[in-house]
């Protein structure tokens, strides 16, 4: 589940409140006030998870939004918090416990799901560098060439060899140079900070 679908959740339940509103006139202003809090939950993890200012909504960054939602199902938000009490204060205690068991357990799938999103990401990225290296004669899993790319400064043969995990970041020529030691030999910043970031610690 989705951090869409989550959201997608709350507002299905301010809907219900709004309906609720409509359905009877002696509990309009309770419900209309409920409404309101439920909106007022969803305004605080949206900014949570995309502040004010941020330029366009796909440019939030989705791990704020799945750190937004982890904070308040697990009531590290405050002002999530008060609101919350707010709404569900006349929802007996065990109930309260079973909503926020389901909130932890929708917060622990949409998790699990980022994570397979992102692998799912990491190999289709690994794809196409191998299709890339093939089409400029290269081999993915070729140390030599690898190393060859490192020695003539080619940022983009060495940074497709590396997204293409066909090599060790760390390969060693047969004089023992390693690859970061090459790049630092070359003066190549790109390259060099390309294989610091990849280079088994």
């Amino acid at each position: 589940m989705s951090l869409k679908h989550v959201l997608a959740a709350i507002v299905a339940a301010a809907g219900i409140g709004a309906a609720n509103a409509q359905s009877g006139a002696s509990t309009a202003t309770a419900d209309w006030a409920t409404f309101g809090r439920f909106l007022s939950l969803i305004q605080v993890f949206v900014q949570s998870a995309c502040p004010p200012g941020t330029a366009a909504a796909q440019n939030c960054d989705p791990n704020a939004a799945q750190k937004a939602f982890d904070d308040i199902a697990n009531g590290r938000n405050p002002e999530a918090n008060a609101l919350m009490l707010d709404i569900f204060a006349g929802v007996p205690a065990p109930e309260r416990e079973k909503m926020l068991a389901i909130g932890r357990t929708m917060s622990a799938m949409s998790r699990k799901q980022v994570a397979a999103e992102a692998q799912v990401q990491g190999e289709s990225g690994a794809i196409q560098a191998r299709k890339d290296l093939t089409a400029m004669g290269l081999s993915y899993h070729d140390r030599n060439q690898f190393l060859d790319a490192v020695r003539r400064g080619d940022a983009i043969a060495v940074r497709l060899f590396l997204a293409g995990r066909g090599v060790d970041p760390g390969a060693k020529d047969a004089w023992g140079n390693s690859a970061l030691e090459l790049a630092r030999r070359g003066g190549d910043p790109e390259i060099v900070t390309l294989l610091s970031a990849a280079a088994p610690k």
